[in-house]
């Protein structure tokens, strides 16, 4: 397993790391099985949530006795100081483990947010205070936008920094790459995640070679199984040589999309041309944050800045008719309505009322 070193951290992480998320849903021994078949691989990165229920409580036991060979993260989706000390102090609990090496502010979604965790009595200064007494060691953020960890950096010491690169969402971020140039720039650790999109980038060998050429110092992939672990594992073994192609890209979202029901604009541009004049992979881009990783207040907020908005749709079927990958772009179209109107809109009260949020 190749190791990196995690910016100017100190800590030498293996390039393929294992998340949180699933633990929660399988059992202790299931769970023990999938590490200790890590470890034996050369994994040492480890990184959960306190979101993610008892994940903590079986990541500890499962590396009990290995605590000098790993890196140990996990976050908190608190903003509020006295609410993230707690959580923080839990976390040692949990893990059975006197320091974090890697202790994050969890999903910072909007500048809003961004803005709650850095007032006086914000998150942040939980875990810095935590890491000026040694309970923690660095202090991460984790966000799906660049202009959000962008603003971050200029008004805190952050010392790790995670945000999601897969093929699918390639275009989805604007600002990436300038963002990957400033955590190089600043030393900051980057470790990437949802290299496999949930599960929707089907193909191991393709998504590792294209999160692996972004040369992020780690990315943590979750894994149900060992099937998923040796896939996963073999994949980063040897993942292929060179960069991935549009058209492996393309070939791998068509095969993954038979197998999932979510939608996945491909951003080809054929759509480009609304007789209305909305920006249709904008829209879809917004409702696939919205979807996919629950980010609705900054997709709403995005919304609203659209001109002309979906309110101008008039159902033509243009798009629909000349999408090459057979969107449902109508159906899609007719939910953004719905989901991406402001929380307290008569229509998205309407809807709430009928069918919960």
């Amino acid at each position: 397993m190749q190791t990196n070193k995690l910016g100017n951290t100190g800590l030498e992480v293996s390039r393929l790391g294992l998340g949180g998320i699933p633990f929660q849903y399988i059992s202790q021994k299931e769970t023990g099985e999938i590490i200790g078949a890590a470890r034996e691989r050369g994994v040492n990165l480890f990184y959960t949530s306190r979101m993610y229920r008892d994940s903590e409580n079986k990541i500890g036991l499962a590396l009990r006795g290995q605590r000098d060979q790993v890196v140990l993260g996990t976050s908190t989706h608190k903003r509020k100081k006295t609410e993230a000390l707690k959580e923080v102090r839990d976390s040692l609990g949990n893990f059975g483990v006197d320091a974090i090496d890697i202790y994050s502010l969890h999903n910072v979604l909007t500048l809003s947010a961004l803005k709650e965790i850095m007032s006086p009595g914000g998150a942040y200064h939980a875990l810095d205070e935590m890491r000026n007494a040694g309970y923690v060691k660095q202090v991460g953020i984790s966000a799906h936008q660049p202009e959000t960890i962008l603003t971050a950096l200029e008004l805190a010491a952050f010392d790790v920094v995670e945000f999601p690169l897969n093929y699918v969402d390639r275009e989805a971020a604007e600002g990436t790459e300038r963002l990957l140039e400033e955590l190089k720039k600043r030393g900051i650790g980057f470790v990437s995640i949802k290299p496999m999109v949930f599960g929707y980038a089907g193909n191991a060998n393709v998504a590792m070679r294209y999160v692996f050429n972004c040369r992020p110092d780690s990315t943590i992939v979750g894994t149900y199984n060992l099937d998923e672990l040796n896939q996963n594992l073999a994949a980063e073994a040897d993942p292929g040589p060179g960069p991935v192609s549009r058209d492996e890209i393309m070939d791998t979202i068509a095969e993954s999309e038979k197998k999932c029901f979510k939608v996945f604009c491909r951003r080809c541009e054929t759509c480009v041309e609304c007789p209305r004049g909305i920006d249709i992979r904008t829209v879809l881009r917004w409702y696939e944050y919205f979807d996919r990783y629950h980010s609705g207040d900054w997709a709403r907020d995005h919304y609203r800045s659209l001109r002309p908005s979906l309110e101008a749709c008039d159902n033509c079927g243009v798009c629909e008719r000349d999408c090459p990958y057979h969107i449902p772009i109508k159906r899609e179209f007719a939910r953004a309505k719905v989901d991406l109107l402001p929380r307290r809109s008569p229509r998205r009260l309407v809807k709430k009322k009928l069918f919960g949020d």
